[in-house]
């Protein structure tokens, strides 16, 4: 099974939860796996007829899917919003963002909020087009959009020169939101008391408590199993020319607690290029190291570090901790070791930007 990866897109924390989910079912199935950042290998006697697409940009997928299907090899699209009426060739598996839009839009309302911004959408990603579309549908307005333009940064310091005119924000992305967040509270600012936050997404930042956000969760790793079985499926059964799924996406409130929302709603989407390049900017690459240090943590992990973060001796955590200083020691090194080129300090002074 051959798989293609938009080569910005490759080491985001979202596409390493796509490859983990193939990669999984991949070996449940004993079904070997390529992972590729180009399309070269289709012209060296390749005899597959299904290949997995992962990336953000419509505009890229689309050049893919049309050099696949000339070479009679059909895609299986992740993480790009469904555009099976303009490619009825390719499969399709992505998130339900336009019911998850509509519920986060809802939740805002439920809690009182009157106007709310949309921020950090990318205009090169389908998927944030979707939810600016639903935004827009849901009583957002088009001058309270906050597009990803130049920098993580400075897209910031657009909303915040306009903070007071909102009482929530509906992020495109969970990094985005973990960033505003930050930059929020540095001003001084209580989240949720000053400001709602809802996004997108599945880091371990944006579900911390800690951090106050509403999230619906996307399900990337599910989605990564489903591209195994659609390609079992559609290889096996030549009478299938193409599938679909649309993943359904959990809403947990800042209080870590699902929230049942049901309303209508209906899909729109709108086309848009031109931003600069997401995944390039220091602010999501920091975010996306935290998260990476942050991963493979458990609840005994994030309470060491924000012990270490707070200058506590080894002796004075095991005692409130009720562990061993080993184990503290072992914790630490592990954490550590997934930051190489990084000093211990460095990793530190990371980790206290985020977890605050």
């Amino acid at each position: 099974m051959h798989i293609v990866v938009e080569s910005p897109f490759i080491n985001s924390h979202w596409c390493t939860s796509y490859i983990k989910g193939i990669t999984a079912q991949a070996k449940r199935k004993n079904l070997p796996i390529e992972v590729h950042t180009d399309t070269d290998f289709i012209y060296d006697d390749f005899d597959d007829t299904h290949v997995v697409l992962i990336g953000s940009s419509l505009v890229w997928a689309s050049k893919c899917m049309t050099l696949l299907y000339k070479q009679g090899i059909h895609p299986i699209v992740l993480s790009i919003a469904n555009y099976q009426k303009q490619f009825p060739f390719a499969s399709f598996i992505t998130m339900d963002y336009g019911d998850a839009t509509h519920k986060l839009m809802q939740y805002l309302h439920d809690k009182g909020c009157k106007r709310t911004a949309f921020f950090s959408g990318n205009l090169k990603s389908s998927t944030d087009m979707q939810k600016l579309n639903n935004y827009l549908q849901n009583g957002g307005s088009e001058n309270d959009v906050f597009s990803y333009k130049d920098s993580l940064a400075k897209t910031c310091d657009r909303l915040i020169e306009r903070i007071g005119e909102f009482d929530s924000v509906l992020c495109a992305n969970d990094v985005s939101s973990v960033v505003l967040l930050r930059r929020l509270m540095d001003l001084g600012y209580s989240i949720p008391k000053d400001y709602h936050i809802a996004t997108f997404g599945d880091t371990t930042l944006s579900n911390l408590e800690i951090h106050n956000i509403a999230v619906a969760k996307i399900k990337s790793n599910d989605a990564g199993r489903l591209a195994v079985n659609a390609y079992r499926m559609l290889k096996n059964d030549p009478e299938i020319s193409a599938l679909s799924f649309l993943l359904h996406c959990d809403i947990f409130d800042c209080h870590c607690e699902a929230v049942d929302i049901k309303i209508e709603h209906s899909d729109f989407i709108i086309e848009s290029s031109g931003a600069t390049n997401f995944f390039n900017d220091p602010d999501v690459a920091k975010v996306l190291l935290v998260e990476k240090l942050l991963a493979g943590c458990d609840k005994l992990d994030i309470s060491i570090l924000r012990e270490v973060l707070n200058k506590e001796s080894y002796s004075k955590i095991a005692a409130k901790l009720f562990i061993a200083e080993n184990t503290i020691s072992y914790r630490i090194k592990k954490i550590l070791s997934l930051a190489p080129d990084k000093t211990k300090e460095e990793v530190f002074e990371l980790l206290s930007q985020f977890l605050f």
